[in-house]
Order: C-alpha cells, then structure tokens, then sequence
C-alpha cells in the first residue's frame, strides 16, 4: 500500500478569464466568458452561436505606452467574447515597442 496520495483530475481553465470550467455535455465550458471548448483541441466557440461580439474596448490603464517599462506598451484589440459575459473583457492585447518621447 502507498503512502502517496492519488493525483486527481482536474478541468482545463478557460483562456479568457483563466478561471475553472464545468464539463458540459459536449466538453469544457466556461459559463462566465459564455465559452464552450472542444474537448480534444481546446478551441473555444460560443455557447450561443447566435451571440454577438461584445466589442469592447481595452480600458486597461497599464497598457498605455510606457507604463509598465519605457519603451514599451500594447496593441489593444476589442473585447472578443460574446456580448452578456460577465467576467473581463477579453482584448487579445500584445506587449509591443514603442518610440521613446525626447
């Protein structure tokens, strides 16, 4: 007998709000980002297919230009997750250069 503890499965996080998921019917959902997610490639859709784009902008302050570190900021995009989520916005935001103000 072993004196280890047995691992214990777990559900895969969302990738919008990195929260848990609950196993729906045909695989991972995230019920706050209105997510559904394949359960062998992970590739998230809509839960309502008929649901439209949130849209929203970025309205994180910290990715404006320099600050976090000089010389640097984000390219923002617009919230991507359905309309009537009710975690973050998802903006798909990507660290970038940018010119340094002299």
């Amino acid at each position: 007998m072993s004196a280890l503890p047995d691992a214990e499965p777990q559900s895969p996080a969302c990738g919008a709000c990195h929260g848990d998921t609950e196993l729906g019917d045909d695989g991972p959902v995230c019920y706050d980002c209105q997510l559904a997610f394949d359960p062998d490639t992970f590739k998230a859709e809509f839960l309502d297919p008929d649901a439209k784009v949130c849209g929203a902008d970025c309205d994180n302050y910290w990715h404006n230009d320099h600050k976090i570190r000089l010389g640097w900021g984000y390219h923002c995009g617009t919230c991507q997750l359905p309309s009537g989520h009710t975690k973050e916005h998802w903006t798909g935001c990507d660290p970038v250069e940018v010119e340094l103000i002299r």
